[in-house]
């Protein structure tokens, strides 16, 4: 969907207010002055021949000092999908706070990446990897390290919280975890794989999860103390390495927590 120049102009002027407002905008206290700019913004779509964009002439009448925050970004939707506006979750306002003092007993469990093209996904990985308070992720082979903005923003600060380390070979990194007493896990879907639901033995594990096209490879699995994969119902025979990580480490803290 596209726009002659001034009604995209105006669009994007509207969408900046909307988003200025939401960040200023706190216990339900909207600043006066940019709400009525941005009614004003608004009334200006009356004129417009698309429908789409007429229509939005009718949210000031809406928009009042009273509404909730979550109320008012319900007006900003529309204005998002005009634009096309595709979201990261990094671009999310969030509102609830962090815990102001963390956990200091850390679960002895390594989430080991090898050769991860995404920032994205190394970056929600952090992110769920802090959330779990994990001892540490080490990045092998070509994986992107935290000095990459594109993992800092979906991170969203979590890299500054959680140990890592870098290795230019797996080999490297699978050694080091088995020296210091680690189980070493594949996450895979291969023929003799175990159950992600199986009973883990009660050890300091490491997963180990591959690129998100080739996954790992045979010398890697048969370096692996064992292979799990998530069994899934659907036609799909693959998750998301982020969302592959994320179930696994729940699933093998809460297993972790059930024997301690």
């Amino acid at each position: 969907m596209t726009f002659a120049g001034p009604e995209q102009k105006l669009l994007e002027k509207i969408h900046r207010t909307f988003l200025e407002i939401e960040k200023k905008s706190r216990d339900g206290h909207f600043p006066e002055d940019l709400l009525k700019e941005l009614k004003d913004l608004l009334t200006e779509c009356q004129s417009s021949n698309r429908p789409e964009i007429a229509r939005l002439a009718l949210i000031p009448a809406h928009l009042n000092p009273q509404m909730t925050l979550k109320h008012f970004v319900g007006f900003l939707v529309p204005v998002e999908r005009l634009l096309q506006k595709k979201l990261r979750d990094d671009e999310f306002l969030i509102t609830t706070l962090d815990k102001a003092q963390p956990v200091t007993v850390k679960a002895p469990l390594i989430l080991v990446l090898d050769n991860i093209r995404s920032a994205f996904n190394v970056g929600s990985i952090f992110r769920t990897a802090e959330c779990l308070n994990i001892e540490a992720i080490y990045l092998c082979g070509y994986t992107p390290t935290p000095e990459q903005a594109q993992i800092t923003k979906t991170a969203m600060g979590t890299e500054d919280f959680l140990p890592w380390k870098s290795f230019s070979r797996l080999t490297d990194a699978l050694a080091e975890l088995k020296k210091q007493g680690y189980r070493v896990v594949a996450l895979e879907t291969a023929e003799k794989s175990l159950d992600l639901y199986d009973s883990f033995k009660k050890a300091p594990t490491a997963f180990v999860f591959g690129n998100e096209r080739f996954g790992l490879e045979a010398e890697t699995l048969s370096l692996a103390d064992e292979v799990r994969t998530i069994p899934l119902r659907g036609q799909k025979n693959s998750l998301n390495v982020g969302v592959t990580a994320a179930v696994a480490g729940f699933e093998w803290i809460r297993q972790w927590n059930q024997k301690n």
